[in-house]
């Protein structure tokens, strides 16, 4: 068994709990390094231990920088490396809060002041859609939100505003793009204007510094002589920079990771940044993690054959000394309701055997409308559970209003923040007089809170409206960080001279009084921040806290609820069961996957089930239903393209396991295609209904993929409709540009695998 103590570090190179790749990790002295972790392979402890062999071999924990992606995974590092090096503070940090205390020291290069502000996406989508407004372009057609995610893949690929739109100037573009690149310069100037920065911008503005400045560059390489970068694989092209400016002087660059996890090719990340890691690093050393301390073998197994059909990774297999446990399953349902209420039963059943507890529980989905029935379901059955990537504290409206007081406070130009509390609680503010108080503003060249303060000048307003502004402007100004001494002292006098919490005192109603409680928890939160942080206790760190907060860092560990979550947000978590819903076409792949001709989406999501099966320790169940009521349409499903590719049981709850056969994978040929020699079982009806009909369908029969006919030769699957045996397959043959619409069960079509990436 692994062991689980970490609490010491014998001096030696090679401690004895450590696996001999582990050790070969630990012991790693100079130079580039790829450690290549499978899931549970104990990664976080080996980068831990290479932190304090480090030390111990003579490094100063000054010249040590670590980085990984999220604030649990940070802080967890940052614990474990205390344990181990008590007082050494080797700074563990996320990517973005490292670039944000970066960018504080040197604001000015890109045009801020030290005291800026970082927006969240609420407040970058009230900035962007008066921007929409005020340019006159259609919100309908052209919507704030597409248009944020167009900026956000600009920027995480390093293409400012104003490389942007010289791009579109020199190219042909299509409508959206020529919207976009009207957007992005005047989304960059209110946020120049708001002294604020996005949660891109942070990154972009850091890899900027850093290729143009080359003093900083050498400043900071020669003070972090010894770079960690965990979860590598999903960087995108501003991280991949950051880190490439940081090590190129020295090379001591160690990154862990797994391609076989990159899951967040949406929002910028380059699998590629991984795998060409050895090429950017002539001299790297590569170590394969392969041991997994966390799962059985039988959930490793399919895990690893479902992976294994992937082209854009880097080989390696799963092994483990844990036992061989139960058989993966896949659970078939007559819809989404059963399958909430067989789940919710099949947990309270274990849980009133004593055989676990409600946390031992993890619900998984590609997407998080799919909780709701099983929300309902165990909800009646009186389940204690919650909702990671849910409303999240920092995300409530009256968190969000007392915390953009205290943004208000830190950056008087912060106009997000203003125009959030200006009118919060009701002073009688309303939309017009705000908006002829931007515009003169803007005229004038000054800040909404000096506008404010100035409201008498200003001929457009109401004299009501002036004074008002004027009363809010005072305000704020009596609100002194000086003498403030601590963040709890400075919101409590925030709440009390805004009389922001007297708007539901008195109140009976339940909602308003969980608003108070959310509020005071908030204060909690500030008592706490001053605690930990002692004589360094500032409001900048505190609102960064917030800021940076992820939609996991508030999932409560502790004993006692059922945790349900999307795929994505399962990433670095584990649990003793897991159940991932949905095994079906549409939803496990994604839609847009099916959409995909170069298939690198396919593989992403394949790369993501396998993530979700991986959390999974003792056992794991995945979930299929004949119909789903989904967006509004209560439609028959299709199986997963993934289904035959796992090796698990069917069982449908309530028939007996032995009269259903074991769901075997089909063994892959050298290039990775699919040998279709064997039957499979390919539809949950066939399955249900013991037709002889479903054993002859030859699986491959997808959108996407490859077949062959006798007399027409190779095609592609563009249409599949039907069920069972009534189900029809659309292929276009390349010879002759032919399409022919076949049932697949009386079909001579061949599979013959997936076209090439």
């Amino acid at each position: 068994m692994h062991p689980t103590s970490e609490t010491e570090f014998p001096q030696s190179a090679g401690p004895e709990d450590l696996t001999p790749s582990q050790q070969r990790v630990v012991s790693h002295r100079d130079g580039p390094l790829l450690v290549l972790a499978g899931p549970g392979s104990g990664k976080t402890r080996v980068v831990t231990r290479r932190i304090a062999q480090l030390v111990a071999s003579g490094v100063s924990p000054h010249n040590i920088l670590a980085i990984t992606f999220t604030n649990k995974a940070a802080d967890e590092m940052a614990r474990r490396v205390e344990e181990l090096l008590p007082g050494s503070r080797v700074w563990v940090s996320t990517f973005h809060r490292f670039c944000a205390r970066l960018l504080r020291r040197h604001a000015e290069f890109v045009g801020l002041k030290p005291n800026y502000t970082i927006l969240d996406t609420s407040d970058q989508k009230t900035a962007l859609k008066a921007i929409v407004r005020d340019l006159d372009i259609d919100a309908v057609l052209f919507s704030p939100a597409r248009i944020g995610y167009e900026i956000s893949n600009a920027k995480n690929d390093l293409i400012d505003a104003e490389s942007f739109v010289r791009k579109y100037d020199e190219s042909v573009a299509d409508h959206r793009t020529a919207i976009v690149a009207r957007v992005y310069p005047a989304y960059q100037k209110w946020l120049l204007d708001s002294n604020a920065v996005d949660f891109d911008d942070l990154l972009l503005h850091v890899a900027t510094l850093l290729s143009e400045n080359e003093e900083l560059r050498s400043e900071l390489s020669a003070r972090y002589r010894y770079l960690l970068v965990d979860e590598y694989q999903d960087t995108n092209r501003a991280q991949y920079q950051i880190v490439a400016a940081l090590g190129a002087a020295h090379g001591n660059v160690c990154v862990t990771g797994d391609p076989d996890q990159s899951i967040y090719g949406w929002r910028g990340a380059r699998i590629e940044n991984i795998l060409r890691f050895e090429r950017d690093f002539p001299a790297t050393t590569t170590i394969r993690l392969e041991e997994n301390f966390r799962s059985t073998k039988a959930i490793l197994r399919s895990a690893d054959r479902l992976i294994s059909y992937n082209r854009q990774r880097k080989v390696k297999t799963l092994v483990t000394d844990n036992g061989e446990g139960e058989p993966v399953e896949l659970l078939i349902y007559e819809n989404e309701i059963r399958e909430a209420e067989g789940i919710a039963e099949q947990i309270c059943d274990a849980v009133e055997r004593g055989d676990r507890d409600w946390s031992d529980f993890a619900v998984f989905m590609r997407v998080n409308a799919l909780s709701r029935q099983l929300e309902l379901a165990l909800m009646r059955r009186r389940v204690p559970f919650q909702v990671a990537a849910g409303a999240a504290f920092y995300d409530r409206a009256e968190i969000k209003d007392v915390v953009a007081y205290l943004r208000l406070l830190y950056n008087p130009a912060d106009r997000a923040a203003f125009l959030r509390v200006v009118n919060t609680p009701l002073r009688g503010l309303g939309e017009t007089s705000r908006r002829r108080l931007v515009n003169w503003a803007d005229r004038q060249g000054v800040t909404l809170l000096d506008a404010a303060a100035r409201a008498g000048e200003i001929e457009s307003l109401s004299k009501r409206a002036a004074r008002g502004f004027a009363a809010f402007a005072e305000t704020v100004s009596s609100l002194s960080l000086a003498d403030a001494g601590s963040v709890e002292h400075l919101l409590a006098q925030a709440l009390e001279r805004t009389g922001y919490l007297r708007q539901w005192q008195g109140s009976s109603s339940e909602k308003d009084q969980e608003r108070v409680a959310n509020v005071q928890e908030l204060l909690s939160a500030a008592r706490q921040f001053d605690a930990n942080y002692g004589e360094e206790t500032s409001l900048e760190g505190f609102l960064e806290q917030t800021a940076l907060i992820s939609d996991t860092d508030a999932l409560d560990t502790s004993r006692g609820k059922v945790t349900l979550m999307t795929l994505h947000a399962a990433k670095g978590l584990e649990y003793p069961v897991v159940f991932i819903l949905g095994l079906e076409q549409g939803l496990i792949p994604h839609e847009r996957a099916t959409r995909d001709a170069g298939l690198r989406e396919l593989e992403e999501e394949r790369r993501l089930l396998f993530v979700g099966m991986t959390r999974a320790r003792e056992e794991l169940y995945l979930t299929q239903t004949e119909q789903r009521s989904f967006r509004g349409r209560t439609l028959r499903t299709i199986p997963s393209d993934f289904t035959p590719e796992l090796e698990c049981s069917v069982r449908r709850p309530g028939r007996s396991p032995s009269a259903l056969p074991t769901w075997r994978p089909l063994p892959a040929t050298a290039d990775g295609t699919i040998d279709a020699a064997r039957p499979l079982l390919t539809t949950a009806a066939d399955l249900l209904n013991g037709t002889n009909a479903a054993a002859k369908l030859p699986i491959g029969f997808s959108v996407g993929s490859q077949v062959r006919h006798p007399r027409y030769g190779v095609g592609t699957v563009v249409d599949v409709g039907g069920f069972g045996h009534r189900r029809t397959v659309t292929v276009a043959f390349q010879a002759d540009d032919r399409r022919e619409t076949f049932v697949a069960a009386k079909s001579p079509l061949q599979p013959i695998g997936r076209p090439a990436p």
